[in-house]
Parts: structure tokens; sequence; C-alpha cells
């Protein structure tokens, strides 16, 4: 499927909630009926028959917001044939723009070319040709070269196998806006309670509910500033006395937090060499990690983290990032840093 994207704001005015979920499943396949889309509307408590869906997406192609439907193919097949992948440096001289708009309406409309783009670094464009026969590759790689010798600085071909063809999904932020509504609310709820040991606890309790982590746990850091103190900790291992309840300020995965002070995600928790326990890992099913820090002022004085037996998206990364970042707030408002250093208790 091909959207119209002159203007994104313009966009965003053409189509409401409802053509934006229809959009998306056609994105992920292009091929899904309008009786699926809407069985799939009434699950999510939208009142709408299989006509208005119908109507909406006939509007939606008249309005040029669907320009096509392109066809997902399957790279099992691909892999069978001739499959080559391009890259371009360019010869830059005064009639270059008319030659890359040449090339451009070439890729385009060549049915054995799937795949092209623009590049900066050191080449200058990237395209994917798939041919039935070495013999069709000898003679269009010939062609190709004669028809834009003027333009070509360098070409370089490459033998490639096609392992995986994702469809084109429009992104879409309802999602992402639920979980940022659901955080708020979770830190709006910190207001019923007095103590910090309560609030914090509270925290790390509700990313277990929010995110579906398997535990979650909140480090502050000693007096010397030499190691993280295990304070809170929920899900499955809520015990704060283990092995983890006092890590080294320069520890190879909290620790380097508290160091740079960024954030470290990853999604492969099992192959993350700053694991200590990969085959701990294996054994949980768990597949991501997010640690964050916590700071007062311009100083990191925690880390808050979790892990998860499910693949977090980017959106998840991104809500857990404003997540911390409000309790660093709330935390820093509320108390002085000399209270978090204080090492084994925490001002009530």
């Amino acid at each position: 499927m091909a959207i119209h994207n002159n203007d994104r704001r313009d966009f965003y005015l053409l189509v409401d909630e409802i053509d934006r979920f229809l959009l998306a499943q056609l994105g992920k396949n292009s091929r899904t009926s309008s009786y699926e889309m809407t069985r799939y509307l009434h699950g999510l408590g939208y009142k709408i028959t299989d006509r208005t869906v119908r109507h909406r997406l006939k509007r939606l192609e008249k309005s040029n917001t669907i320009l096509g439907y392109s066809l997902l193919l399957n790279p099992t097949l691909l892999s069978d044939k001739i499959n080559r992948t391009i890259l371009l440096k360019f010869r830059f001289k005064a009639d270059t723009s008319v030659m890359i708009s040449r090339l451009e309406k070439y890729c385009g409309e060549a049915d054995f070319c799937v795949y092209s783009a623009r590049m900066t670094g050191d080449f200058d464009w990237i395209c994917h040709f798939v041919f039935d026969s070495v013999e069709q590759y000898e003679f269009e790689s010939s062609n190709f070269l004669n028809r834009f010798v003027d333009l070509i600085d360098d070409f370089r071909s490459y033998e490639s196998n096609m392992v995986k063809v994702t469809p084109y999904t429009l992104f879409d932020d309802h999602d992402i806006r639920d979980q940022k509504w659901r955080a708020y609310k979770i830190l709006s709820s910190l207001k019923k309670y007095q103590k910090l040991n309560e609030k914090l606890q509270f925290i790390v309790e509700s990313l277990v509910k929010h995110f579906g982590a398997k535990f979650s746990r909140i480090w502050l850091l000693d007096k010397e500033r030499k190691n993280l103190i295990l304070k809170f900790s929920a899900g499955k291992y809520k015990n704060i006395d283990g092995e983890f309840s006092k890590v080294p300020a320069n520890s190879n995965k909290i620790g380097n937090i508290l160091i740079t002070g960024k954030p470290s995600i990853t999604n492969d928790v099992v192959n993350d060499k700053r694991i200590r326990y990969p085959d701990w890992a294996k054994r949980e099913n768990l597949q991501s990690f997010a640690g964050y820090p916590l700071t007062h002022g311009d100083n990191v004085i925690g880390v808050l983290a979790m892990f998860s037996t499910r693949r977090m998206q980017a959106a998840d990364f991104e809500v857990l990032g404003v997540f911390s970042s409000q309790v660093s707030k709330e935390l820093e408002g509320l108390y002085e840093a000399v209270d978090f250093l204080m090492p084994g208790r925490i001002k009530e």
C-alpha cells in the first residue's frame, strides 16, 4: 500500500482514528477484507458496518491518501532467483539532478527492481535487483550501466539473498498515547502516599503491572558513591537482600547507567554480554531489559530497571523513559540529595 506523503499535517487532518486503523491494517496485509476489519473494530468497541468500512476505503482512494496496493513477495522464493544489491557513487555535474530524476524513474518502473533509495556516505544510491536468470542479469546490468554512464562514477554489485520482506505500515500512535495516559495516571496516584518508601514501592509494583515485567527494581547510590543499594523490588523477585542487594557503581550493566547517565535497553537479554547470568535469563525466558537513571539535579542518584519476558517496542521504551523522568522530578522536588545518599535508610 502506498500513501501520499506531500504534507504530514494535511494527512492527519484528512483521516480520523478509524481511518488510521484501516490504513495500518492494510499496511500489514493489503488483502485484509473489509469484513475482517469490521469485526476487529467491533472488538475494539467501534460500532461500524462493513458497508461503512468499504465506503471509507473508497474515500481514502479518491482523496489520494491511498495511491495503490503493493505486492508482498515471499523471500524464500526470491532466494532461488538472482539477487543483486547495487551501490552507486554519482559523478556530479551540471545536469546531475536531471540524471538522478531519470534514475529514480527507471528504478520505479523496472520490474526487476524491488527497492531503491538515495543514500549519504561513501555511496549515493542503493538498489536491489531480482532476476530470473544469469542471462537476464547480465543483459539488464549492461543496459543499466550504459543508460547512466554519465551519472555513475563508481559501481558496486554484490550477490545477496533476501531473508525478510516487511510490508509498509502506517505508524499509529494510538497505543503510545494510551500508554502515556496510563503512565501519568500512575504518577498522579503517588499523591495518595505520604512516605517516600511507599511511593517508590508503588512505582516498582506499577511497572510490573503496567509493562508486564517479570520484576522491577530501584537501586539508590550510597553516600560514598561506590555502590548502588537495592531498596525496592517487585514481581517474581521481591527479596532485596540477595546477590544484587549491593551493586558496585562500576558494574557492567547497572553501574554503566550510573556512570553514563543514559538508559540501557535491549531486546536480546540472553545474548547481551553485559548480563552476568545468561543461562538464568534463558531459563526465565527473559527477552527485554530496560534501565534508566534516576537523577537529583545534575547528579545520578539511582537506577530504575526492569526485566520482561516479552519483546518491548520502541513505544514501550519511550514511555518508560517518560515514566522514569517524571519519577526523578518528583523525588528531586521532595527530598534533598543528602537524604538519598545516606546508606541504609530513606527519609520518610
